[in-house]
């Protein structure tokens, strides 16, 4: 077991709103998501029951397009991280607490698969980033891990010339200096997963 996983260090899930989201106040999102879900891409799931697509606050994974090359073996390390969250997912209710929404109207929430920190373990793989946009939450305890997995060069630190996903253009082969992630701190130590939905009662009444 990943030792990331053990690890229960409790904070304050509060919510905070990104700057970049101007006029209309964006709705609410609901503080907790639970059940069976799509895997849209790397770092977004889609809730089937109701239709509720969810970003992985504080992480991002390659994109879908993007390829790396480790000792000269090219691999699509977009679709290996689509596949690591649907193989994490499949068959698994997740469940996710809301923290916030981004510029777009989506919704980030920290999700787990039972005590599995879904963005915590992908970056303890190498499967992605410890990343926030700015005005985003961000979990300074992913940089921790991430640097880490870098040091041992797992998934994407196996590629030095892998461009960042928040620098990538589809044309572009090589990567240049990587960009920075917001350095805005909200969070400390890794979320705790939220309590499990209770089950309906459907007991018969006397």
């Amino acid at each position: 077991m990943n030792p990331v996983i053990g690890i229960a260090i409790v904070v304050t899930l509060a919510a905070t709103w990104p700057a970049g989201a101007q006029g209309s106040a964006n709705p609410v999102p609901p503080k907790q998501i639970y059940g069976r879900v799509q895997v849209l891409d790397g770092s977004t799931i889609e809730f089937t029951s109701p239709r509720t697509i969810v970003r992985l606050a504080g992480y991002l994974a390659p994109r879908l397009q993007q390829v790396a090359t480790t000792e000269g073996v090219e691999w699509p390390v977009g679709e290996v991280a689509r596949a690591w969250l649907i193989l994490r997912t499949l068959k698994h209710d997740v469940n996710c607490a809301s923290v916030a929404t981004d510029a777009n109207g989506t919704i980030l929430a920290h999700c787990f698969v039972e005590e599995t920190n879904l963005a915590a373990t992908a970056i303890a793989d190498g499967i992605g980033y410890a990343f926030n946009f700015p005005g985003e939450p961000q979990v300074p305890a992913y940089f921790d891990i991430e640097r880490r997995a870098r040091g041992l060069g797992f998934g994407i630190w196996s590629d030095p010339k892998l461009v960042p996903p928040w620098n990538y253009k589809p044309d572009q082969q090589a990567a240049p200096a990587a960009g920075l992630p917001s350095m805005e701190t909200s969070e400390t130590g890794l979320p705790l997963p939220p309590p499990a939905p209770m089950p309906a009662d459907n007991s018969p009444r006397g």
